[in-house]
């Protein structure tokens, strides 16, 4: 790796967010109406501009905006869902007790064990939910009104949105106190040592993930303007683009995709789970028979999850569920509204691919 790649690797790490300006419905379409990350943003940090999203000095790196982002066009990097995931169940298979908590609320003893997060309504919904089946012994640790006086203003709102929903869907309630218990067990070892040296783990694989990236190149996320290029040179982008994320899902073992770091999470579970494939927790588009087939909806989708598919004079709209997010741009860009976003059984989300509207093929010669 050449200096400068090195340098872009380290300026990268150093920020706690992804951003991804082509995953945004707002700029990818005038017509897009979520407004999620700016109505959510507790110091007015996030703006719009141009093809930019822009996050000034003021954003407090709560994380709010990265759990309301349908697209996660903002996205977390420090530490990643799957990573966060990882260390709560982790701990909890290590210790007696362990407490989840949020930065500004800290717990002081080196005898507790606990993990610490920048704010509770960080957490998506999907990481309650895997988390549920492992970690009997986690407690949320909550004083009373700690939230109330916190600048994050809309940060309890949220988190306990998220914890409701992740209840629902698992089954599971987890346990929220306002107080502190120590561990009958004697402690084999220093938990803040132990703690060290798991972020520490932890850094040098997110920072590996970026470099792998930034080595291979063209991973980047297309625009929809590049999706439409057909020349030579665009094909060989897409070409390279499409083998350059397989070689970064190999070596971390997450998806290259950011819309996909939730949505991995809870298709882990929806497979392990009858009950959890048979709740309708999830949205999916439809479409109605007036579908006159102008392509606008698969030009836009952010995530590629609606495709436009010609093969042999025959002309079909597929959905592949496990990559809709319920951004909603479809339903937002249709002009003659032949697009609706509907519950369905989150099963759904498995199947490889769904015929959405097909145009009767012409009869053959």
């Amino acid at each position: 790796m050449n200096i400068f790649k090195l340098v872009n690797v380290i300026d990268k790490k150093m920020t706690p967010f992804a951003v991804e300006p082509n995953l945004c419905t707002r700029i990818i379409s005038p017509k897009g109406s979520c407004n999620s990350c700016v109505d959510y943003c507790p110091t007015n940090s996030i703006s719009f501009m141009k093809n930019k999203i822009e996050m000034n000095d003021q954003c407090v790196e709560c994380g709010l905006c990265t759990t309301v982002c349908p697209t996660s066009a903002i996205s977390l990097q420090r530490p990643s869902l799957n990573q966060l995931v990882t260390d709560i169940i982790q701990k909890c298979v290590q210790n007696e007790r362990v407490y989840l908590h949020c930065k500004r609320k800290p717990i002081s003893d080196s005898e507790i064990s606990s993990i610490s997060v920048p704010c509770l309504g960080m957490i998506p919904r999907e990481v309650w939910v895997s988390i549920s089946r492992m970690c009997d012994n986690l407690a949320v640790y909550h004083p009373d009104e700690s939230c109330r006086h916190c600048e994050v203003s809309q940060g309890e709102e949220v988190w306990k949105k998220e914890l409701d929903a992740g209840e629902a869907m698992s089954g599971k309630t987890f346990l929220i106190t306002a107080g502190i218990q120590k561990s009958k067990q004697q402690p084999q070892y220093d938990h803040k040592r132990r703690s060290f040296f798991t972020t520490l783990f932890s850094e040098i694989k997110s920072t590996n993930k970026i470099a792998v990236r930034e080595a291979l190149g063209g991973s980047e996320i297309q625009s929809y303007r590049e999706k439409l290029q057909e020349d030579p040179l665009s094909k060989v982008k897409k070409e390279w683009s499409a083998v350059s994320n397989r070689i970064v899902e190999k070596v971390t073992n997450e998806s290259a995709f950011p819309y996909m770091n939730k949505r991995s999470l809870i298709l882990k579970e929806i497979q392990k789970s009858v009950s959890l494939q048979n709740r309708y927790d999830y949205r999916l588009p439809t479409i109605l028979p007036d579908c006159n087939f102008c392509g606008a909806c698969t030009t836009l989708c952010p995530t590629n999850a609606l495709l436009f598919e010609e093969k042999d004079g025959c002309t079909a709209i597929t959905l592949q569920p496990h990559k809709c997010v319920d951004c909603h741009l479809c339903e937002d860009i249709c002009f003659f509204q032949n697009i609706l976003i509907q519950d369905q059984p989150n099963i759904q989300l498995l199947s490889n691919k769904i015929v959405l509207a097909e145009k009767p093929c012409p009869l053959s010669q």
